[in-house]
Order: structure tokens, then C-alpha cells, then sequence
């Protein structure tokens, strides 16, 4: 296959160190203006939102209470996050590789599609308020399969009463183990349309991890069942999340680093990931989960890679600010191949 497209940087990843080009001002001012931001949103929450929400289903009652304490927490540490993972791009690898100039300087068409799908999905408080109603669904939903299982079986599943370590432990493996089978059902012909979306990206940068189709929306039930059949507490749900969604915005980044032994077998580094992105179609994918045991467990790690790996897919995106074209088209796909069996690249 021949790649036309070559990933393009401004000088090697890792040798420009934190001083290879001036920042310039409007970024800084783009910092402020995203934390101001946070900060209306979290008016916003306190505002908008009740503290305390009661959901029925299937016979249980489950309160969601101190709802502004938790949402605010999430967009405190959300807040910092991202200026975090910033912020080690460019001491890392310099500001002339960093995602920041990718974004705000070179302007892409790929990039401006980032920026606008993390501006309408993670900048949305409403976003939250959705968050906060399924999370709850899926915690009823799995305490009633924690019922029927104890009833079916006189075991019951609660790590309830398990040291908090143990509890994170087992929660991270259960939730990668899920999330890595729901990402290679993503990539079967059925679902690949919508996925294909996120991989559409033709270059990385933070705001990839969000770069995702709309209609794709099964990941929070999907994650949070499972751990609330388990009888794991809401807070350390929450916590687990927020430290796989800052995962997400690292594996993504264009840190050229593979993290040694940690990213050969605890998380993923973002160049392992980037082989996952490959455009280069004759090569198997690899590397969906993200711990690379699961990877291993099931066949499908690869563990040599750089950032000039070249990335993206075969069918063309018109990327931009309007992202609607796109969408509605992936979004027609899918329905082609779960209705009518045909498929598109």
C-alpha cells in the first residue's frame, strides 16, 4: 500500500526541550479563557442543577445526592487536567511539537474538527447533567444484576467491604477488560462506521481522545455496570474514571515516548497507541486496550512505533469546523452495514 500523507513536525519529537520556540501570547490567553470558562460552568451546575436526584428502575430507588460537590469536582479536576497534559507536551518535546501549536497555530482541518467535538461534547454543562443521570441508571442496573445473580447463586459479588486498593485494582482490570472488547467490537463492520470517526484524525493531539461520533454514546453504562454490580462505592467509580479519562488525553498526546516497561505492560504509551491509528490498512490493528495485558492475553499487541507513524483512514473527511457532514454521513454508513450488510472503508 502506498502512504501519500506523511505525519509532519517541525523538528524531532523530544530534542527542542521547553524553550525550542517562544509561547506565543493568545495561548496563554486561551488558557484563561478555558479556565474562566470552567469556572461558569461550575456556576452554571450550582445554578441549573438540583444537589439531589432520586431514580427508580426495577424496583430500586437509588439517590444521587451532593450532585453540585461531585459534578464541581469533575470540572475542578478536569480544569487542570488538560493544561497538565499540555504542560508535558511542551516540556517533553518542546513547543513546536506540542499540541497546543498543533491546534492553535497550524490550524488543520483535522485539528479544528478536535477542538470542536471537544468544544460541543466536554465543554457542555448539559454534558454533565447527562453523565450524572446515566451514571445513576447504570448503578441500578447493576445493583439489580448483583440481586439476581446472589439470588441465583447464594454468592454474593460486593467488594463492599474490601480494603480501597483492592477494590481500584480490581475495578481498573475489570473495566479495561470490558472497554477492550467493546473496542474491537468497534472496529467489527457493523460498528466501524461510527468508530471510524475517531480514527479520521490524520494527526494526534490531546483534543483526539474526544474526536468521537455522537451516536457512539454506550461507554459510561458499558464501564460503571459491571463495577456497580460489584458494589463498588460512587466515589471510587467517579475516581476510576477520572483518571482513565486523563489516560485517554495522554495516549493521544504527541509525547514520543513508549513509557519504558510501564507502557510495555501497565498503560499504554501514546506511541504504542498511535499503531493503533496506522493508516496502513495490510497491517493487522493492534493495541486496543488500555493496558497492554489484555493486548497480550488476546493476541493483538505491537510494541514498535513512533510519532512518524503516518495515520487516518482510506475514506475521505472534509474535517473543519463543520463536523455535521462528516457525522451524518459515518452515522448513514452505519446503518448500511447493520441494515443492508454493506460496507465502506
Amino acid at each position: 500500500m502506498i502512504i501519500e500523507r506523511r505525519a509532519q513536525f517541525s523538528e524531532p519529537v523530544g530534542r527542542g526541550g521547553a524553550g525550542a520556540d517562544k509561547i506565543p501570547g493568545p495561548v496563554l490567553v486561551s488558557f484563561a479563557v478555558y479556565l474562566a470558562l470552567a469556572g461558569v460552568a461550575w456556576w452554571v451546575v450550582e445554578r441549573l442543577l438540583p444537589d439531589r436526584l432520586v431514580l427508580n428502575l426495577f424496583g430500586h430507588a437509588l439517590a444521587l445526592k451532593e450532585l453540585h460537590r461531585r459534578l464541581g469536582g469533575i470540572l475542578l479536576v478536569m480544569a487542570g487536567m488538560i493544561p497538565g497534559i499540555f504542560a508535558a507536551e511542551i516540556l517533553l518535546g518542546g513547543w513546536r511539537n506540542s499540541s497546543l501549536r498543533y491546534l492553535l497555530v497550524e490550524r488543520t482541518g483535522s485539528g479544528m474538527s478536535d477542538l470542536v467535538c471537544f468544544l460541543c461534547g466536554q465543554g457542555r454543562v448539559m454534558t454533565l447533567a447527562a453523565i450524572a443521570f446515566t451514571f445513576g441508571a447504570s448503578l441500578i442496573s447493576g445493583e439489580w444484576i448483583h440481586d439476581r445473580l446472589s439470588a441465583a447463586t447464594g454468592l454474593s459479588l460486593s467488594l463492599a467491604s474490601a480494603p480501597a486498593l483492592l477494590q481500584i485494582m480490581i475495578y481498573l482490570l475489570i473495566y479495561t477488560f470490558f472497554d477492550y472488547w467493546n473496542h474491537r467490537v468497534s472496529h467489527t463492520r457493523w460498528f466501524w462506521p461510527l468508530h471510524r470517526y475517531h480514527h479520521s484524525a490524520e494527526e494526534f493531539s490531546v483534543m483526539t481522545a474526544v474526536r468521537t461520533h455522537p451516536a457512539t454514546f454506550t461507554d459510561v453504562v458499558s464501564t460503571t455496570l459491571p463495577a456497580a454490580a460489584l458494589k463498588l462505592s460512587p466515589e471510587l467509580i467517579l475516581s476510576v474514571n477520572l483518571f482513565i479519562v486523563a489516560l485517554r488525553y495522554l495516549i493521544h498526546s504527541r509525547i514520543d515516548s513508549n513509557f519504558g516497561w510501564v507502557g510495555r505492560y501497565l498503560i499504554q504509551s501514546p506511541t504504542h497507541h498511535r499503531l493503533h491509528h496506522i493508516l496502513d490498512t495490510t497491517l493487522p490493528t493492534a493495541n486496543f486496550a488500555l493496558t497492554p495485558l489484555w493486548d497480550r492475553v488476546f493476541g493483538t499487541w505491537r510494541d514498535e512505533g513512533d510519532q512518524s507513524v503516518v495515520i487516518g483512514v482510506n475514506t475521505p473527511y472534509r474535517h473543519g469546523a463543520w463536523v455535521l457532514s462528516d457525522m451524518w454521513r459515518d452515522y448513514c454508513d452505519f446503518w448500511k452495514a447493520l441494515v443492508l450488510r454493506e460496507t465502506s472503508g
